[in-house]
């Protein structure tokens, strides 16, 4: 339990974070926390794998909002210098099927919920990893092929929704309301 948490809540905020921060042109991991949408973000992507967690291993829930709390925390720490770039670094084995972007959100679809927020950090990763690559590929071709994906995913549909507004030109913001959208949409709550 406590190495995918570690996986899936800490590296997958972390990378996150980074991706999102990359976007941004942002140098360091404090200065993209500290943007006010990458932090809702970061903290609601943590939270959905928190909750997958909890229910797969029992775990209470007030342990992993604390655990939470005290990563954002962390992230905020000037000291360490962590570079956006290096936190992102090697966006192929973080967008594998089995790590911390595609295996939390893996984790929780697995438990009944749609990981939206999540999505989001693994487009901004596409996004990072499509800069990378050494041939020309599609977009959706390179996620399926990484993360070890079908086309037709729940999970594709969500990560390709992102990345095609962050290709268009959509700002953090627009992200965040689009996954508060999702996660309104799969709980049925829309006013």
């Amino acid at each position: 339990f406590y190495i995918k948490r570690k996986l899936y809540v800490h590296n997958m905020g972390h990378a996150t974070c980074a991706y999102l921060g990359n976007l941004m042109g942002l140098d360091y991991i404090y200065e993209s926390i500290a943007v006010p949408e990458v932090r809702i973000l970061v903290q609601n992507a943590m939270q959905e794998s928190e909750i997958a967690l909890s229910r797969r291993y029992g775990a209470p829930m007030m342990d992993l909002q604390e655990h939470i709390t005290d990563l954002l925390y962390r992230f905020t720490n000037k000291a360490l210098k962590d570079t956006c770039a290096r936190v992102g670094g090697d966006p192929a084995r973080k967008l594998s099927a089995q790590d911390r972007l595609i295996g939390s959100a893996k984790l929780v679809l697995e438990n009944g919920q749609v990981p939206a927020y999540i999505a989001v950090g693994a487009a901004a990763g596409l996004i990072r990893l499509m800069k990378e690559a050494s041939e020309e590929k599609d977009a959706k071709a390179l996620l399926c092929e990484t993360a070890q994906l079908q086309e037709e995913d729940v999970l594709v549909s969500l990560i390709m929704e992102a990345y095609d507004r962050l290709t268009n030109g959509a700002d953090i913001a627009a992200l965040r309301r689009m996954a508060e959208q999702n996660k309104a949409v799969s709980r049925k709550n829309i006013v």
